[in-house]
């Protein structure tokens, strides 16, 4: 396999429009009326120097616009930046990490995710590191809003506004749950919704519980 940068512009452009989904975008780039579906995939940072292809990518720190990754070609990104015996076999984060700051496709962080869990040099050869189960003693709460517990559901197919997670938000004694729809599963957007949306409106409980 060769990597695609360093490949020619045509042979990448090549591949980009054997997928159909891009090659929808890339249509869409080359009208010459500019349209709201060329709103839509700019605002998304999409992008196409050369007649290729990228993105930009506000969520990593590269500099660098991604190079958005054709599906015919998702396995031989994984196998050069996982399974190769230059690749290390990171964990699923750390193989995301260094994927996304070059490439990008749409749903690639469930693809990594999958992928490394399937991997068989990693199941072989990773030490577990859970400790032995034991008796799960689980405690009983009986007074509301005493105990919330949070946790996040997705990447989920996208919204039109581009809402593609969950905050699932539940009170321990009642059982009662709220969900609120997010763009983005970081640490930021949680806690905002969790300040505007629990906060402001019931006050703190005594105890929140995350599994991270």
């Amino acid at each position: 396999m060769v990597d695609l940068p360093t490949r020619s512009s045509s042979d990448i452009r090549e591949e980009q429009l054997k997928d159909a989904d891009l090659k929808k975008i890339i249509e869409t780039f080359e009208q010459s009326s500019k349209d709201e579906n060329f709103l839509d995939w700019t605002s998304r940072g999409y992008l196409m120097p050369q007649g290729v292809l990228h993105r930009n990518a506000p969520e990593t720190d590269s500099e660098e616009a991604q190079l958005v990754v054709p599906k015919q070609e998702w396995d031989d990104i994984l196998k050069a930046h996982h399974g190769a015996l230059t690749a290390g076999h990171y964990d699923e984060e750390g193989t995301y990490q260094r994927i996304s700051k070059r490439y990008y496709w749409s749903g690639m962080r469930s693809f990594i995710s999958d992928y490394v869990k399937k991997c068989p040099k990693c199941s072989r050869y990773k030490a577990e590191n859970q400790k032995p189960a034991g008796l799960l003693r689980i405690p009983a709460y009986s007074q509301r809003f005493e105990t919330l517990t949070i946790d996040l559901l997705g990447p989920l197919p996208e919204t039109s506004d581009w809402k593609k997670w969950i905050f699932i938000i539940e009170d321990t004694a009642t059982k009662g749950i709220e969900l609120f729809a997010l763009k983005d599963a970081t640490a930021q957007e949680c806690a905002i919704t969790w300040l505007e949306e629990v906060i402001l409106r019931y006050g703190l409980p005594r105890r929140l519980i995350s599994d991270n």
